[in-house]
């Protein structure tokens, strides 16, 4: 069916014959000019429909601003995880850079397919990758200028460390390097992590609780990698389940003691950045997410706002759920 083009004023008509309250044109005109009709509607109609109609028809009571409420929370949501999101990818980086490096000191070594798993094509596939970042970002040295460390490393030291590299890399191309680790570095990699998580927290060591799981903490860093995209990408994010082959990832949190259920949501991001933060730093999330959860619940009614919270998989007792972990006991 063809979509015509309608002018902002005719967006407003269509709104309002699908019975959605505009209490103020003038406003709606504004951010209709500044944010567009298919980000705000379309983004995030779903949630205030009534379904009892074949077509899109709001709930009675139901205005533009309950809408665009919405549309801010979850840009405002999206602003608020990527920040820590990045600290989790600097976090990790840094780990893996130097656990490689230490077992593999020679220049280069991570171009040496000897040195990963013996899964030969995703190796070459990942030394590809590696390849083409080195390419990319190489400036050739100009008299009276600077050029970045990556390529001052290269010209200069005629050698690329990991822990130079690795800053090129996205995070999905660390999730994939990690992946492609020995199994020997993937648990270094993991205990330094835990090691860490433990002495923020004062908990007692869990040892065996790391042992066994390098598997499905490839599968968390795999999770956030899915959810940094979308906040990149600007895509909706509050009620997004992220699933691998059309199924939920089976993922554990052995780092809480009882292990939440894992459902692949939004919740599920900020349980998993509390492995990776600082205590101090987990704190001023969860304050974030207070401030933004309350914002919109000031906004919307409490019907629709808990809809909102069930989608994203935070519960009614959602602080209480996500505080700082408690001290655990030797096993």
């Amino acid at each position: 069916m063809d979509k015509p083009f309608k002018t902002y004023n005719q967006q407003l008509k269509i709104l309002r014959t699908r019975n959605l309250n505009i209490p103020n044109g003038s406003k709606a005109l504004r951010i209709l000019r500044r944010e567009n009709y298919y980000n705000i509607i379309n983004g995030y109609k779903d949630i205030f429909l009534d379904k009892g109609y074949a077509t899109d028809r709001f709930k009675d009571g139901t205005s533009f601003d309950d809408i665009y409420a919405l549309y801010s929370f979850d840009r405002n949501l999206r602003s608020i995880l990527l920040k820590y999101i990045l600290r989790l990818e600097s976090s990790l980086k840094t780990k893996i850079a130097y656990r490689f490096s230490e077992k593999y000191p020679s220049n280069f070594s991570c171009f040496d397919i000897s040195n990963f798993r013996s899964n030969i094509t995703s190796v070459t596939n990942l030394i590809a990758h590696i390849s083409n970042d080195i390419k990319n970002n190489v400036e050739t040295p100009r008299p009276g200028t600077q050029t970045s460390p990556f390529s001052h490393y290269l010209n200069v030291h005629k050698e690329l460390p990991l822990w130079v590299l690795i800053k090129r890399l996205s995070l999905g191309e660390t999730s994939y390097f990690y992946t492609a680790l020995t199994d020997d570095l993937q648990l270094k990699v993991l205990n330094d992590i835990y090691t860490e998580y433990q002495q923020e927290y004062g908990l007692s060591p869990r040892k065996s609780a790391v042992i066994n799981d390098t598997s499905s903490f490839s599968q968390m860093v795999k999770f956030v990698v899915t959810f940094r995209n979308l906040c990149a990408h600007g895509e909706r994010m509050y009620d997004y389940i992220a699933k691998y082959k059309g199924r939920i990832p089976s993922i554990q949190f052995f780092f809480l003691d009882p292990s939440p259920r894992f459902n692949s949501k939004v919740v599920d991001v900020v349980r998993v950045l509390g492995l990776f933060l600082m205590k101090s730093d987990y704190k001023s999330l969860l304050k974030e997410l207070s401030i933004e959860i309350k914002s919109l619940s000031d906004e919307l009614p409490q019907s629709t706002m808990n809809a909102v919270l069930i989608k994203a998989g935070f519960s009614k007792n959602w602080k209480s759920d996500l505080m700082l972990p408690r001290r655990q006991l030797i096993d």
